[in-house]
């Protein structure tokens, strides 16, 4: 088996709006056509605990500002956190894309704009989720004579890595920051399906502040889909007696976003199961437009729908509705 090794080839100074950096480029015995990185500040050699963030290349998010991710952002608070503390490395791995490379992380993109979430993307493209190698992160470590360390992230993978590399990892210290409105799937598929460490109710903004400062575009209007219901998979006990699954809270949300809407819309077994009133009672705000999908023109004459003030429900059919 070919033994690989990371060999530091020069350093220099890197003032910076955080303080004064050192960088020193390294390549590996494995990958010369790769430079991976080491910013440090201060003495790290032979120290224990020191703060460490493995950063993995991300062009459109650290250099071109993509809100699209969180990387950039947590790239500047892992240098905002060391130079709080006056020492730590950040080691800057050159694998785009997750190890996938740019031009495929830009493919992904494309797939992800058509409704695929990031891990589906990659697999669609004959990838791994995940193909990143910590291996020349654990060697520059080694290099620099680092004991143990802090490591900066939310990937538990990240850290289990690191430690069977040989890595003495003392402790995690999380980088959890703000979303907007076109990273909040991205951060989402990676809590549910990569198992990253972050509380997204407590730490991202509620999808109310995403609806408000979200830009309007005419062609794509904003849409929200809401849903609920028991484990068991029902919506109602019985037709026209609604059955309570939401908690307070989650009715007052349901009614803050309705206020949010110009319209809200429905299929017609909702209105045959629950017999809703789709209005905002809880909240101050404007009634959304009912707007209810019925095919074949089931609609009750006696439903709520038709006996609320304001604005009196759209019904959309076909032409298999009965003419009667």
């Amino acid at each position: 088996m070919t033994q690989i090794a990371a060999q530091q080839m020069t350093c220099a100074r890197i003032p910076t709006q955080h303080g004064e950096f050192q960088l020193c480029l390294y390549r590996s015995s494995q990958e010369q056509n790769k430079e991976h990185l080491a910013f440090i500040m201060g003495d790290v050699s032979d120290k224990s605990n020191v703060l460490v963030r493995v950063h993995s290349e991300c062009f459109t998010g650290d250099v071109l500002g993509s809100l699209r991710c969180d990387c950039g952002p947590q790239l500047n608070r892992a240098m905002q956190h060391i130079a709080t503390e006056g020492q730590g490395i950040i080691l800057y791995l050159r694998q785009e894309g997750r190890g996938i490379g740019l031009l495929e992380k830009l493919k992904a993109y494309n797939l992800q704009d058509v409704g695929y979430d990031t891990v589906d993307a990659n697999l669609m493209l004959g990838h791994d989720a995940d193909a990143r190698d910590y291996t020349i992160a654990a060697l520059i470590l080694q290099d620099l004579g680092v004991q143990s360390i802090r490591l900066m992230t939310n990937n538990p993978r990240k850290i289990t890595s690191m430690r069977e590399l040989g890595i003495d990892v003392t402790s995690r210290m999380p980088l959890e920051l703000p979303a907007n409105a076109e990273n909040i799937a991205y951060l989402t598929t990676k809590v549910q399906r990569m198992h990253h460490l972050l509380n997204l109710e407590a730490n991202y903004p509620d999808v109310l502040n995403l609806i408000a400062h979200s830009e309007p575009d005419r062609q794509r209007p904003f849409v929200t889909l809401s849903y609920a219901q028991s484990l068991d998979g029902s919506i109602a006990m019985r037709r026209g007696q609604s059955m309570t699954i939401s908690s307070p809270e989650s009715y007052t949300l349901t009614h803050q976003l309705r206020a949010s809407h110009d319209a809200i819309l429905v299929g017609i077994g909702t209105v045959l199961a629950d017999d809703p009133r789709l209005d905002v009672r809880l909240v101050d705000g404007p009634d959304p437009q009912p707007i209810v999908l019925d095919s074949h023109l089931r609609f009750p004459l006696d439903a709520q729908l038709l006996q609320r003030e304001g604005h009196l429900p759209w019904i959309v059919t076909t032409n298999e509705a009965s003419e009667d």
